[in-house]
C-alpha cells in the first residue's frame, strides 16, 4: 500500500512541471478561398491570409463586391506611392482556374540594391471577390517560375 502511494505521489510530482507549461498557440493555416495552403520550409503564416519568408511575401484579402472596382486601383496607387519610382505594367492571369483577370505588376529597386516585383490582382474565386498581393525578388516569366504555393493560387498567361 505504501509503495502504491509513493508511486502515485512520484507520478504527480513528475506531472506537475508539465501542467504549468503554457502551450504555444497553433500557427494559423493559410487558406485561400477554401484551399488550405502548405507552408514551405523557412516560411511563416503571419495570418490565415498571409505567408512570408526569404524569397516571397504572399497575402490576400477578401473584398465586398461594392468596393471591388474602386479598392484595387487605390491599393495599387498606395503601393506605387510607397515604392517611389516603381514602374507598372499590366499582366493577365487566372486565380484558381477562374476567368482571366487583369492585374498590375510593379517593379522597383529595393533598399539592398536588388529588384522587387509586386504582383497585384483582383478577381472572383468561388463567388468571393479577392485581392492577391505577391512580392518576389525575381520576375517570373511563366507559372512554373512562381513559388509552389503561389502556383496553387495564380496561373500566369505568358
Amino acid at each position: 500500500m505504501k509503495n502504491l502511494l509513493l508511486l502515485s505521489l512520484l507520478g504527480l510530482l513528475l506531472a506537475l512541471p508539465r501542467l504549468g507549461q503554457a502551450q504555444a498557440p497553433a500557427a494559423p493555416t493559410p487558406n485561400f478561398c477554401g484551399l488550405n495552403l502548405p507552408l514551405e520550409s523557412g516560411y511563416t503564416a503571419v495570418s490565415g491570409s498571409e505567408i512570408t519568408g526569404p524569397a516571397y511575401q504572399l497575402s490576400w484579402m477578401y473584398l465586398d463586391y461594392g468596393v471591388m472596382k474602386a479598392y484595387p486601383p487605390e491599393y495599387i496607387r498606395l503601393a506605387k506611392k510607397k515604392h517611389k519610382g516603381a514602374e507598372s505594367a499590366p499582366f493577365t492571369c487566372t486565380l484558381r482556374g477562374g476567368l482571366p483577370v487583369q492585374g498590375t505588376r510593379l517593379s522597383y529597386a529595393t533598399e539592398t540594391g536588388g529588384m522587387a516585383y509586386q504582383y497585384i490582382v483582383c478577381g472572383v474565386v468561388q463567388g468571393q471577390a479577392v485581392l492577391v498581393d505577391m512580392t518576389l525578388p525575381l520576375d517570373p516569366e511563366k507559372t512554373a517560375d512562381l513559388p509552389g504555393v503561389a502556383q496553387q493560387i495564380m496561373h500566369l498567361e505568358k
